[in-house]
């Protein structure tokens, strides 16, 4: 990394910069935590976050996005999570597994975990990017993949049926041992949180139907 300093030493010995250069030609990656340098392939800086290679959180700068978490029971590098709460006054993120049978709202769900942690140890959640060192071999090249029906934190190459969750998680990239996922969560609201839906004590035949007064669809009885 090369540094072109427009200021120089300021005062208390701290150093001031108008501006950071750093190498585009450089080919050596980050190889330890709180390194910062310039990535050709992905077009953009690289941070080493935390963990051992060849598996270490990597975030390429404005095109990965991670939540901070602590971990609620221990969890494996690869599994899907879900907020389960939060930590009391510190405001810390609680993260379990997510299973896709229905138990939990899709809306709470964060990601696919970056490093295996016990219970109570912090961990990176990537949300959204190119999660790498992956074992896709389960999956084809290409496949949709979405959280689990049947295995808390799993993936499945299936389409859910509802009353499962259906959450699109990531897409395989390739099939190999040591892959790459492009992770990149959404899924669909359930009926009663659209907001054009007013729906109130539910019973079984009801219909939607839409009432012009207030520009809702409401259930009634047939």
């Amino acid at each position: 990394m090369s540094n072109r300093l427009t200021k120089g030493i300021g005062l208390f010995g701290h150093l001031f910069t108008r501006k950071l250069r750093f190498d585009t030609n450089n080919a050596d990656e980050v190889s330890a935590e709180g390194q910062i340098s310039w990535n050709s392939p992905y077009g953009t800086f690289e941070g080493y976050l935390d963990g051992t290679q060849p598996t270490a959180t990597i975030l390429h700068f404005g095109q990965d996005v991670f939540y901070y978490v602590k971990a609620d029971e221990a969890l494996t590098r690869g599994e899907v999570v879900y907020t389960s709460g939060t930590e009391g006054a510190s405001g810390h993120i609680l993260a379990r597994k997510f299973l896709a049978d229905g138990t939990y709202p899709s809306k709470d769900i964060l990601g696919i975990v970056q490093q295996t942690v016990t219970q109570g140890e912090f961990v990176h959640v990537m949300h959204f990017g190119q999660m790498m060192e992956f074992n896709t071999s389960d999956f084809n090249e290409g496949d949709t993949l979405f959280a689990s029906t049947s295995t808390a934190g799993a993936l499945q190459n299936t389409v859910p049926q509802s009353p499962n969750n259906i959450v699109t998680v990531a897409r395989a990239l390739n099939k190999k041992n040591n892959g790459t996922l492009n992770v990149r969560l959404t899924f669909g609201p359930k009926l009663s949180e659209n907001e054009e839906v007013l729906i109130t004590n539910p019973q079984d035949g009801d219909v939607l139907t839409y009432e012009s007064a207030t520009g809702l669809w409401k259930n009634t009885a047939p």
